[in-house]
C-alpha cells in the first residue's frame, strides 16, 4: 500500500475506535446523571480527534492544492496536541472527582491541572512558531513541517512529566485505603494505563528526532488515539464491572487515613467508611479521632451512624458541626467513581 492509503487507514480506524468509546463513555455518564468536567474534556478531545482525522485526509489528498495541504497539516498538528492534553485533563479531572476535599492531595491535583495547561500551550506555541519561522516546508512536495529536535525534546519531556503525575496521584490516594486487594489492583491498573501513552509518545518522539516524516505522521495518529482510549478506561471499566457484577460497588472506599489531616485540633483521624458524594463529601459510618498523646485533657472522640447521627464536612475540609438524622441519608446524592 502507498503512504496515502496507510495514513488514511490509520487516521480513520484508530481514531474511530476512540470516537466510539468516548461516545459510550458520555452516554453512560449522561444516563447516570454524572456528567462532569472530566466528561467535558473528553468531549473536547473527541472534537479534536475529528479535526485531526479530517486534516489527515485533506493533507494526503492527491488532487488538493498546496494551500489546502498546508491547512490540513495545521489541522493535524494542532489537533494532535489538543487531543493529547485534553485527554490528560480528562483523566486528571476524573482523579479530582474521587479525592475528598479534606485531603491535601487535592491541592496537588489542582496544581497539576495548571501545569498541564501551561505545557499544552507551550507545545502549540513552539510548533506554530517553528513552522511559521521556517517556511521552506510549504514549498516541498510532502508539505510537512520539520519540527526538529527541540520540539521532540519538549514533547517527550512534557509527556513523561504529565503521565508520571497521572499515575502518582491515584496511586498515592489508593495506597492507604481499606479496599479489597482485587478492587485495589483493578483501580491501580486503570489509572496506571497512562503509561501506555508514554510508551507510544516515546516512539513518536523517536520519529520526530529522525528524518522519517511518514513514520512521524502515523505515530502521531496512534498516540492521539491511544490517549483518548486511555482517558475513557476508568469510566468504561466501571460500567463493565457494574454490568457483570451488580453487587460490586466501586463507588465505596473504606478505611482511608491521613496522618497529615487536622480535625478540630486532633493529631490523627481514622475514617472507617468514606463515601464520595457530589458536594460535599461526608463521613457515613464511623470516624475515630485520636488525640495527641502529648496534650492533656484530650480524649478519643468517636462519631458513629449507629448512634443515629454523622458529621458533615464542608468544602474547606473542616467539619462544621452539623448533624443529620439517619433518615436523611437517603436525601444525599451519591457520586459515582469515576
Amino acid at each position: 500500500m502507498s503512504f496515502i492509503t496507510d495514513i488514511r487507514v490509520v487516521a480513520t480506524v484508530f481514531p474511530g475506535i476512540a470516537f466510539i468509546l468516548t461516545l459510550l463513555r458520555l452516554y453512560y455518564r449522561w444516563s447516570r446523571k454524572h456528567l462532569g468536567y472530566d466528561d467535558a474534556w473528553a468531549a473536547f478531545a473527541l472534537c479534536s480527534v475529528f479535526f485531526m482525522t479530517g486534516g489527515a485526509w485533506l493533507h494526503s489528498g492527491r488532487t488538493q492544492s498546496r494551500y489546502h495541504k498546508i491547512i490540513g497539516y495545521y489541522f493535524v498538528n494542532v489537533s494532535f496536541t489538543c487531543v493529547l492534553w485534553s485527554a490528560r485533563m480528562s483523566i486528571l479531572a476524573s482523579i479530582l472527582r474521587i479525592i475528598p476535599h479534606m485531603l491535601v492531595l487535592r491541592r496537588y491535583a489542582y496544581a497539576g491541572s495548571f501545569l498541564f495547561l501551561a505545557m499544552w500551550a507551550a507545545n502549540i506555541i513552539q510548533k506554530v512558531y517553528i513552522c511559521e519561522h521556517h517556511t521552506a516546508w510549504k514549498r516541498l512536495p510532502g508539505v510537512q513541517c520539520v519540527l526538529g529536535n527541540s520540539v521532540g525534546a519538549v514533547e517527550l519531556a512534557t509527556d513523561i512529566t504529565a503521565d508520571i503525575i497521572l499515575v502518582a496521584l491515584p496511586l498515592h490516594l489508593l495506597w492507604g485505603i481499606g479496599i479489597t486487594s482485587p478492587r485495589r489492583k483493578l483501580l491501580i491498573t486503570i489509572f496506571s494505563a497512562s503509561m501506555i501513552t508514554t510508551i507510544v509518545s516515546i516512539v513518536h518522539a523517536g520519529y520526530v528526532f529522525s528524518p522519517i516524516r511518514n513514520g512521524e505522521a502515523i505515530a502521531a495518529h496512534l498516540e492521539a488515539s491511544v490517549s483518548l482510549i486511555v482517558c475513557n478506561l476508568a469510566v468504561l471499566v466501571t460500567w463493565l464491572v457494574r454490568a457483570l457484577r451488580p453487587n460490586e460497588d466501586l463507588d465505596e472506599v473504606r478505611g482511608i487515613s491521613d496522618d497529615s489531616r487536622r480535625l478540630s485540633g486532633l493529631r490523627r483521624s481514622q475514617l472507617s467508611t468514606l463515601r464520595f458524594v457530589r458536594d460535599p463529601p461526608i463521613v457515613l459510618v464511623t470516624m475515630e479521632q485520636h488525640s495527641d498523646p502529648t496534650r492533656t485533657g484530650e480524649s478519643t472522640v468517636k462519631s458513629s451512624v449507629s448512634s443515629g447521627m454523622f458529621p458533615v464536612q464542608d468544602k474547606s475540609g473542616v467539619f462544621d458541626g452539623k448533624v443529620f438524622e439517619e433518615t436523611d441519608k437517603e436525601k444525599i446524592g451519591e457520586q459515582a467513581l469515576p
